[in-house]
């Protein structure tokens, strides 16, 4: 049973997290520009994130009363607000009811872990997951408005970079702090091998790759090959989230910033 919960748990973080960033990030292309269509589709995505999570905390709490639903429950009602009554040119109520679900949604991450570093550990991996998965689908936009400039593609990886030096140091300093961690005569976590396996998998995939990669996305944006970036964007969306999978399993599991 405590392992059904602790994978309810990783899932929930992934799920309120996709819909938290593409919120967030949603305004690095006004809609003035991609038209209401963009942000219906990232306000739908982050709708059925959030339906899915309602389901996982409900399954995982078995209970109706509890914070973390009545802040799903909220925000799931600003979006759905957002998605009817949205237009190319944002009102007023739409940066609000945008605000609401920025804060509600950011606070629900917060409460997986308060302590303020654990906090910041988590924002970090959901905005990392989040503007990569934002980018991606907005290269894919790029089809339906060919002529949208390529600034917001340069802004969100600018953004990457800024978010994934955070994630760096943040791991350093947790891996010298607790190397003994990695120590070949380890009985910490599960074990020598099994530890360094985990910690290949975490800084390749989530790490390496993500900045290379992003380093030739860069390339491609700025030599306006839209399609090709895109791509790389797809296979960075696929990387990254298996190296949070795995970061969030370690954090979850061991309490270490990798």
């Amino acid at each position: 049973m405590a392992d059904v919960t602790f994978i309810f748990s990783i899932a929930e973080f992934f799920l309120i997290s996709i819909a938290w960033t593409l919120t967030l990030f949603s305004p690095i292309a006004s809609s003035q520009l991609t038209g209401n269509g963009f942000i219906k589709l990232l306000t739908n995505i982050s709708i059925g994130s959030l339906v899915i999570a309602l389901i996982v905390s409900f399954l995982s709490h078995n209970s109706l009363f509890h914070l973390p639903l009545y802040l799903k429950l909220a925000s799931l009602s600003a979006l759905v607000a957002t998605t009817l009554f949205h237009r190319d040119d944002k009102s007023l109520f739409m940066w609000i009811l945008y605000a609401a679900v920025v804060i509600v949604l950011g606070y629900h991450i917060v409460l997986f872990s308060p302590v303020v570093l654990n906090a910041l550990f988590l924002i970090s991996s959901a905005l990392l997951m989040g503007i990569i998965l934002y980018s991606m689908m907005l290269g894919h936009w790029y089809l339906v408005v060919p002529k949208l400039s390529e600034q917001p593609l340069k802004v969100a990886a600018v953004i990457l970079w800024i978010i994934l030096a955070l994630k760096i140091a943040l791991s350093l300093t947790s891996a010298y702090k607790h190397f003994d961690f990695f120590d070949q005569q380890t009985n910490l976590g599960a074990g020598y091998a099994f530890n360094w396996m985990l910690l290949i998998m975490r800084v390749s995939f989530g790490y390496i790759v993500i900045l290379g990669m992003s380093l030739f996305n860069w390339k491609l944006v700025t030599m306006r090959s839209i399609q090709s970036s895109t791509g790389i964007l797809y296979a960075m969306t696929f990387f990254i989230f298996i190296g949070e999978l795995v970061s969030t399993y370690i954090f979850l599991n061991f309490g270490l910033y990798i």
